[in-house]
């Protein structure tokens, strides 16, 4: 069970695929940039989430994050291109986290500048519109071969609910569990090959961030334990 009062039992980092360095098709913010070039982490491991029901806003800084070499032969710790894909959310178990933990993510949104334009917000992931139950930009936590040994083989969903929202009535609800407390235990929430909005492109350039809302909550006993209600948790809109 998390130690009650961890204020970081997850910690949150994106991975990109570097496909406008690799020749990948451009197709737009949201749009399929393909499975080409490296992968490199953004800001890894430096965003800490913690389990309480809350709605919590992620972000990353193109122009100023840290990159990490992850996979693939271009992988060199630096960012090139000027687009590329949102790879996978790295979800690393900072807290000691034991049982079953549910997740979601709302509002994916690229805002930047293009060359010649004014700012510009895209909000591809808001998951509205999509049948319940479909795979929507993540795969279920076991599909990365890169992670499956960290993780149960139950529970392994990425589905669009209607349980919780940021904005909206919908959201992408994920349900994993690591096989121990081991804070090396991460999940690789993949977008590859996606039934729907797979490897969405996101800009490098002109001050691009990256945005997302998430919240979680951990096993039915670290909430009993907590205080939090289950009606207050599967509120869909923030207070």
């Amino acid at each position: 069970m998390i130690a009650v009062g961890s204020s970081a039992q997850l910690q949150l980092s994106i991975g990109v695929r570097e496909t406008g360095f690799a020749g990948g098709p451009d197709n737009g913010v949201g749009g399929n940039g393909g499975t080409s070039g490296g992968i490199e982490f953004i800001n890894l491991d430096g965003q800490n989430l913690t389990m309480d029901g809350t709605w919590q806003t992620f972000t990353w800084t193109f122009a100023t994050d840290t990159p990490t070499a992850f996979a693939g032969a271009s992988a060199n710790s630096i960012l090139e291109g000027n687009y590329g894909v949102l790879e996978h959310l790295r979800i690393r178990n900072s807290g000691g986290a034991t049982g079953a933990m549910t997740l979601w993510i709302d509002d994916i949104t690229n805002d930047f500048t293009p060359p010649g334009g004014g700012p510009t917000s895209v909000n591809f992931g808001d998951f509205e519109g999509f049948a319940l139950g479909s795979e929507v930009i993540f795969q279920e936590p076991r599909f990365s071969g890169s992670t499956t040994g960290n993780l149960m083989a139950l529970p392994n969903t990425s589905v669009v609910t209607d349980s919780a929202a940021f904005g909206g009535v919908q959201s992408d609800q994920v349900d994993f569990q690591f096989i121990d407390g081991l804070d090396t235990r991460w999940v690789r929430l993949t977008t590859f090959g996606t039934p729907n909005l797979p490897n969405p492109i996101v800009r490098f350039d002109g001050g691009s961030v990256l945005t997302m809302k998430v919240r979680a909550v951990p096993e039915p006993g670290t909430l009993a334990v907590l205080g939090l209600g289950a009606l207050a948790l599967l509120r869909r809109r923030k207070k």
